[in-house]
């Protein structure tokens, strides 16, 4: 297994594995496109891509990363938007070289953490996480979105 950086060449199988995800979790399936992925994702400058790929070629497994920055430590940092490994090279070391590569891409860039979430119920992405080093941090995550984002977005003055 190989993880590197995704290239356009990646958007097609990479889109495959997302959806793997979101139907994982519940998630919609029908928005999300392949020149999404693209566009998006691979070809944005701010995100970090990274995905794992089989000896054969075939890719088993994708990270993305976006750059946050923590007031209370004075830090820029990568938060973890999502990690996917394919069900049959789960606990093969996988994931934690994709974190690896976002990581070093990250700190390339200047940054000097992860931020990682995991839905409440999933304990193996817990466990997977205290095992890097991490440590778990009691937040309730919430996110304004569709319409009731554009309704704040034009509360600007």
């Amino acid at each position: 297994m190989t993880a590197r950086r995704a290239t356009a060449d990646d958007a097609a199988a990479l889109h495959a594995l997302i959806l793997d995800l979101n139907r994982d979790q519940g998630d919609p399936t029908d928005l999300l496109t392949a020149e999404h992925v693209a566009r998006d994702l691979i070809a944005a400058p701010a995100t970090i891509v990274v995905v794992a790929e089989a000896p054969d070629g075939v890719l088993i497994g994708y990270a993305t990363a976006h750059p946050t920055y923590e007031t209370g430590t004075a830090e820029h940092g990568l938060y973890v938007g999502d990690l996917y490994v394919v069900p049959a090279h789960r606990r093969q070391g996988t994931a934690r070289a994709l974190l690896a590569t976002l990581a070093r891409a990250g700190h390339a860039r200047g940054a000097r953490h992860l931020w990682l979430t995991a839905k409440q119920d999933n304990a193996a992405a817990h466990a997977f996480y205290r095992r890097l080093g991490s440590r778990g941090e009691p937040v309730m995550a919430f996110a304004v979105v569709e319409q009731d984002f554009r309704n704040l977005a034009a509360e600007a003055p």
